[in-house]
């Protein structure tokens, strides 16, 4: 999926630009709209509508994963996690049963439960691999990263839309709108 960060000034141009994509009949995949980082701006340079939100899911910056790199890495683990641990006990298992080392046993545990132990370990060992590489993966996108967050800072309203990528934007609407830039974040 291709996934653009719409830099806005104002909330209502969001929700014209969802308006203007639906009856375009554009193919979104997922659509985010993340708040200003500084409330205090919020309150004095946009008017606030409540309006009922259909089109957009309305985040915090550090809520949405793409943005807030410690999320991505959380998420990572689990999934690295799912099957690094259960592996682990396979490999700790079978290492055990093949070698019929009594390492556990010569420390004092019973030898029936060598094997297990053994298993225990490797579990052990896959958490601490899911947690380590997945804590490893830099972000190619650090400088998108600064220059979205700091327009965030400065007031500004992210619209983060995620399109198929085989789909190029529609690039006539999205220049029809009163935005300050459109970043392209990358191709997954």
């Amino acid at each position: 999926m291709s996934t653009y960060v719409i830099i806005l000034k104002e909330k209502r141009v969001a929700k014209e630009l969802l308006l203007k994509l639906r009856e375009a009949q554009t193919p979104i995949l997922n659509c985010d709209l993340v708040e200003p980082l500084d409330n205090k701006l919020i309150n004095e340079k946009f008017n606030h509508d409540t309006s009922e939100e259909v089109f957009t899911n309305q985040s915090s910056f550090n809520d949405v994963k793409l943005l807030n790199p410690a999320l991505a890495r959380k998420d990572r683990q689990k999934t690295l996690a799912t099957w690094l641990i259960p592996f682990g006990f396979v490999a700790g298992l079978s290492f055990s049963e093949m070698t019929d080392l009594k390492t556990f046993a010569d420390m004092g545990f019973p030898d029936q439960l060598e094997k297990l132990i053994g298993g225990v370990v490797g579990m052990i060992s896959g958490a601490l691999g899911s947690f380590f590489s997945a804590g490893g993966i830099s972000q190619e996108t650090d400088d998108d990263l600064r220059a979205i967050r700091k327009k965030s800072k400065d007031g500004f309203w992210l619209l983060i839309i995620q399109l198929p990528i085989e789909l190029e934007p529609p690039w006539a609407i999205l220049n029809e709108i009163e935005n300050l830039e459109i970043l392209t974040i990358g191709k997954q």
